[in-house]
């Protein structure tokens, strides 16, 4: 091959040399163009040439082989040195190119298609040259080693520490997100009973369908409720090909650790936005939304064919619990664009205007300008050549790709219908799980950051609303129960008052039954399997986790669960007794007792003893034993209702501070009343009868209480007397205040007939200059009382 390019080259130079004397002017401006540029272009490392005695047949075989597409290249090659070779005849510029002669060519790639070339061609190396013994023959070893330094480990976040008052304030933040959702659910229960809204929808029904959903009476009870599912299915199988879910909706509620995610947050672009009974009613028409719009369309196509139905929601509520994920951290706000007046780039130039650099096809480009030359090398008549105008076909656009919502795999509303048959209820998910009466399988997991179930609420047609969660719940007292409101104090109470409001009035027969299938359903909850699921559960307990001022009145075990793993038992677990919550009683000691209107019976042994609290300036003797003695517990069972000491002859016994202890109602000594009204204790002293102020209970303040005085307690005999007084206190009191407002009407009054008397006397001074003010009479003044008003002083009122 080489000394075929030699030969080849050797020709072209002779051939050139003699037909050609000059070079061609188009060819000196080109190359005066080019050459200024060279020096500015940093030249790339130069590519090896793979060496070996793979490259030694091809040598050999060189001059025996040719083909016509390496005639070509010669050829061009030729014809390129010719150039070259003439302009070494000028003057100054014939070292540069001798210079250029002699070193090493180089290649420069325009794009990333040339790298994929097998057969690269290589100019200005030595092919015949070998590689000789002692030098490397080119083969790549890797020798891998351990990395020795240590990486450094990324930070955990931890999780920041929930303070009372934040604990409170969530509680109260979670109340309200509740009521927010429940009305937000019955008002869209009340769109479901939209009669627009039905007849859009009814026409998807066909005969076939309504004929299954309205099953004949005649039929059995199995046979009707077959056709009552049957109907379902093949209504969801349609609503699924005809409903397009397009938008994100509901998710779970999450609190953010920083208040910037807060300022941050932007609803996602895929979210449902809120939207009127309008959308609602255009939403049934075209059949897009997002998966929560179609649970209520379906509910709402159901309740037109006359399907007793019930529209069911998970609310998503902010929690209360200190656990759970945080909300995501939200991306800082996009720096603004900048702007053409800020840039430092210059105005865009329309390539192929009239203004265009590049020239039109049908004139000669600009002179001067920054083009690459190289581009039209290769061809001696490149700057003659012009490039026809081809237009470009009208590509068609491409089909934009359906957007992916990524939800939880667990619905937030679905339906439930009423099975007269069996006078039961059952969900239908048609979009999600695509579910037919599987209610356990509508449950998301604990780890599920779009999706919580805590409530489950179900609206009927007539606007009323029942709280159906123990149906879907697996585990409703080990798990879902710590994430409701009646885990708090009080928190029970509170959500039967507001399922109130949502309350029919009066038990239905069905209500009934419902009741009962709820109640077994929570009774059937196996025994957990995790030690947590076991703290404040209402049916099981473990010896760990009992209170401070909790006492197992009965030790025996109704089963067993692992705690850990321990070598030196049979199977290498650590098991731990379980125990009924009902033999799990509460200790007091005697003065909290006897604060609860109870006395600890003569000859009670404490069933534990509690060691003392802590004292603030204590922490720092730890090595120090604490002398006191600690806290004796009892139970109820070891105590007895408290009975005062009696009133005897009208004498009301107190103790050292003179007063008598009323906790409890049943604390009052018998003979004796409480009044609880603070004038008590003056009318007592007015009569003159025995009385004893009534402590009802202390006042804390950090860790000092004060006693709290509320009425007082005497006799029986003396009970009409002191209220009569009372009485006489609350009028005379009343006498006093309407006085005291008739003063001040009086006082009023005085100030306002000042006033006028006041205006009457700077009115009636006259200026120079100035005609007097006249008043204009009425002609019939027949009617009023011609004589003149004498002021008495009584402002208005008659003088006693």
């Amino acid at each position: 091959m080489a000394g075929k390019k030699a030969a080849t080259r050797g020709k072209g130079k002779a051939k050139t040399s003699s037909g050609r004397n000059a070079v061609p002017e188009v060819y000196q401006q080109m190359l005066a163009e080019a050459l200024p540029t060279q020096s500015n272009i940093l030249e790339r490392p130069l590519k090896k040439r793979r060496t070996g005695l793979r490259n030694a047949p091809s040598d050999a075989a060189g001059p025996a082989k040719s083909s016509d597409p390496d005639d070509e290249e010669d050829e061009e090659e030729a014809e390129f040195e010719d150039v070259l070779e003439a302009r070494n005849q000028d003057g100054e510029e014939a070292s540069k190119f001798e210079a250029l002669s002699k070193a090493q060519q180089t290649a420069y790639r325009d794009s990333d298609s040339e790298s994929g070339q097998s057969d690269p061609e290589w100019e200005g190396v030595d092919i015949d040259t070998l590689p000789q013994d002692n030098e490397p023959s080119g083969d790549l070893e890797l020798t891998l080693k351990p990395r020795t330094t240590a990486q450094p480990q990324k930070a955990t976040p931890r999780r920041k520490v929930v303070s009372k008052a934040e604990k409170v304030l969530r509680l109260e933040a979670h109340k309200m997100h509740v009521l927010c959702l429940l009305a937000h659910l019955d008002r869209r229960n009340a769109w479901c009973n939209d009669e627009e809204v039905k007849r859009s929808l009814k026409p998807l029904l066909d005969k076939k369908m309504l004929t299954f959903l309205k099953p004949r009476s005649d039929l059995s009870q199995f046979g009707r409720t077959e056709s009552l599912k049957r109907g379902l299915e093949q209504v969801s199988v349609m609503w699924r090909t005809k409903f397009n879910i397009m938008a994100r909706g509901t998710r779970r509620a999450l609190w953010a650790d920083d208040e910037k995610d807060v300022q941050n947050y932007q609803l996602p672009g895929d979210a449902e936005i809120s939207f009127e009974k309008s959308d609602f009613r255009a939403a049934a028409t075209t059949l897009k939304g997002s998966r929560d719009l179609g649970a209520q369309l379906y509910c709402a196509l159901l309740r037109s064919a006359g399907v007793e139905t019930r529209l069911v929601c998970s609310l998503q509520p902010l929690s209360f619990n200190a656990g759970g994920p945080p909300m995501p951290r939200s991306a800082a706000p996009a720096a603004k664009p900048i702007s053409s007046e800020n840039s430092e780039e210059g105005e865009p130039v329309d390539i192929q205007g009239p203004d265009s650099p590049f020239g039109n096809t049908g004139g000669s480009s600009k002179p001067g300008l920054p083009l690459n030359p190289r581009r039209r090398l290769g061809h001696p008549n490149a700057a003659a050549y012009l490039m026809p105008e081809m237009s470009t076909p009208a590509r068609v656009p491409p089909k934009p790709k359906r957007k992916v919502i990524h939800e939880s795999p667990y619905p937030v509303f679905w339906v439930e219908v009423f099975d007269e048959a069996h006078q039961k209820w059952f969900p239908v998910d048609p979009l999600v799980t695509e579910s037919i009466a599987k209610p356990r399988t509508l449950e998301p997991p604990s780890n599920d950051r779009e999706n919580s179930m805590s409530y489950v609420i179900a609206f009927e047609e007539e606007g009323c609303a029942r709280d159906v969660t123990k149906r879907y719940a697996k585990a409703y007292n080990a798990k879902t129960m710590k994430t409701r409101v009646e885990s708090t104090p009080g928190g029970e109470r509170w959500w039967r008052r507001t399922m109130r409001n949502y309350a029919r009035g009066w038990m239905s027969d069905a209500d009934q039954i419902e009741d009962t299938e709820l109640a077994t359903s929570e009774a059937r909850e196996p025994m957990p399997k995790n030690i947590a699921d076991f703290k404040d559960h209402p049916t099981y307990a473990l010896e760990r986790h009992l209170r401070r001022n909790e006492v197992l009145v009965r030790t025996q075990a109704i089963g067993r669960v692992a705690a850990g793993r321990d070598l030196g038992t049979p199977g290498g677990k650590k098991m731990e007794n379980v125990y009924r919550r009902r033999d799990v009683k509460v200790a007091r000691s005697a003065d909290a007792w006897y604060r609860l209107g109870r006395d600890v019976k003569m000859d009670e042994q404490p069933v534990k003893t509690v060691a003392p609290k802590a004292r603030p300036g204590d922490e720092g003797n730890g090595d120090e034993e604490d002398e006191r003695a600690g806290t004796n517990l009892y139970t109820e069972e070891q105590t007895e209702p408290y009975v005062s000491p009696p009133i005897v002859n009208g004498r009301v016994p107190k103790n050292s501070f003179g007063n008598l202890d009323i906790f409890v109602p049943s604390m009052v000594p018998k003979g004796g009343i409480h009044i609880p009204d603070d004038e008590a204790s003056r009318a007592a002293r007015i009569l003159g009868i025995d009385y004893s102020d009534a402590l009802t209970g202390f006042e804390f303040r950090g860790r000092h209480g004060t006693a709290v005085l509320k009425g007082i307690v005497v006799a029986a005999e003396y009970r009409e007397a002191v209220e009569a007084v009372i009485e006489g206190f609350r009028d005379e009191q009343a006498r006093v205040e309407e006085q005291m407002r008739s003063y001040a009407a009086l006082r009023m009054w005085k100030r306002l007939l000042v006033s006028l008397r006041i205006k009457e006397r700077v009115d009636g001074y006259e200026v120079e200059g100035e005609e007097p003010d006249v008043v204009p009479q009425d002609g019939d003044d027949s009617g009023m009382d011609t004589d003149e008003y004498v002021d008495d002083g009584g402002g208005g009122f008659l003088i006693d």
